[in-house]
């Protein structure tokens, strides 16, 4: 391994108001509000995204839009109620 591909990860926050903070310890507001700004360094963004929280977060929120969109899809395409239920059945998406 070269040291170019050497990945850096942070395991402290070095600068504001939590500086000297593990991430791991840090508000998960205040870890939101990081990772909303776009000025981010990627090495910063990436051991964040790492957090176990942050990624079932981004995980409910995927699950979640899909949902959504397939209601909207569902809302718009005039199927009768009993054949969406069937249709959602037979695709896992809601109990027996």
């Amino acid at each position: 391994m070269n040291a170019n591909s050497k990945v850096e990860t942070i395991e402290v926050i070095n600068f504001g108001k939590f500086k000297g903070t593990a991430l791991v310890d840090l508000n998960h507001g205040y870890v939101n509000w990081l990772l909303s700004l776009d000025n981010l360094n990627e090495a910063l963004r990436k051991s964040l995204e790492a957090l176990s929280w942050v990624q079932e977060a981004n995980e409910r929120e995927r699950a979640f839009q899909k949902r959504k969109a397939l209601a909207i899809g569902l809302q718009s395409s005039h199927i009768p109620l009993r054949d969406r239920r069937a249709y959602k059945k037979r695709m896992g998406w809601v109990g027996a």
